[in-house]
């Protein structure tokens, strides 16, 4: 009789025991999917901050360059001198950043090399603008401010001048910040007029300031790699931004198995950061047109 009580409480301990230990691995796959869900929603989420800063900093370059162009041309009134009408053709590379839709919540940011096209033509002193194919790029006001400077720079009016600019791309990109080709834009018109050749292995960025000085871009890094990866020897950025912050990413595994990915803003110096991934190109800084035209025709 005893035996079989103690076979019947061996029977319901073991029962109980499994009963437990079922509940306990439940609970356990619950939470590791919990866990698993939650890295994912991070790593995501860390994706989404890191394509955000990069788009109000691409932002926040065009809306301060807009800003200087409108009070300049509010003060200023138009020439009435006569001049001749000028014939010229130059092109030069330029360097912009395009959006890369990854995923459905994810965008990253990429720099793409095109060239622009310069035709100076006798006409009535418009800018004429063209896309080869489509590109979703807005060059107007930095090409206004670029056709003022290059006049400033040879002494020769523009008055009787039509100024063609044509973009040429392998393919249709939408652009995010059409101003950083200003100060390109602006060497192309001067080398048009002059009749001068520019280096094709020479690449700038940077929006063009009245007085022709050169300002501040957004996705200076992306751009360098872009200008490298097209075998460019010198790459031109505006003074004070060899130096840019990168946002890399850190991983770290606070329970085995479990990653969990998070990004952070570090200081590089471009030219180190081209070496780290291979590439020979040199980054010059250049604070106006005429630092930055000498480098291009020297």
């Amino acid at each position: 009789m005893n035996q079989k009580k103690i076979l019947a409480a061996s029977l319901l301990l073991n029962f109980v025991l499994a009963a437990f230990s079922a509940a306990v691995f439940l609970q356990f796959y619950n939470l590791k999917s919990q866990i698993e869900t939650l890295k994912e929603e991070n790593t995501l989420l860390g994706k989404e901050l890191n394509s955000l800063k990069q788009k109000t900093e691409i932002l926040q370059s065009q809306l301060d360059y807009y800003k200087t162009q409108a009070e300049y041309y509010s003060n200023i009134s138009k020439s009435t001198s006569i001049a001749e009408g000028i014939l010229g053709e130059s092109i030069v590379n330029i360097v912009a950043v395009k959006e890369v839709q990854l995923s459905f919540f994810e965008v990253s940011y990429e720099g793409v090399v095109m060239k622009v096209k310069v035709e100076l033509k006798q006409g009535e002193g418009r800018i004429l603008i063209n896309t080869q194919p489509r590109v979703g790029i807005d060059l107007q006001t930095s090409a206004r401010t670029a056709k003022l400077v290059a006049e400033n720079f040879t002494k020769k009016s523009l008055e009787k001048t039509d100024v063609i600019l044509t973009v040429i791309a392998q393919s249709d990109v939408d652009v995010v910040d059409g101003p950083s080709a200003g100060a390109a834009i602006t060497i192309a018109i001067i080398s048009a007029i002059l009749n001068k050749n520019l280096k094709n292995d020479v690449f700038i960025t940077g929006t063009i300031n009245p007085d022709g000085t050169i300002g501040w871009v957004g996705g200076i890094a992306e751009k360098a790699v872009a200008a490298a990866k097209q075998n460019a020897t010198k790459f031109l950025v505006p003074k004070g931004q060899k130096i840019v912050a990168i946002l890399k990413p850190e991983k770290k595994e606070p329970i085995p198995g479990v990653t969990i990915v998070t990004y952070k803003v570090e200081e590089v110096d471009l030219n180190d950061y081209l070496k780290q991934l291979g590439y020979k190109t040199e980054v010059i800084e250049v604070e106006n047109i005429n630092e930055a035209y000498q480098l291009f025709t020297s």
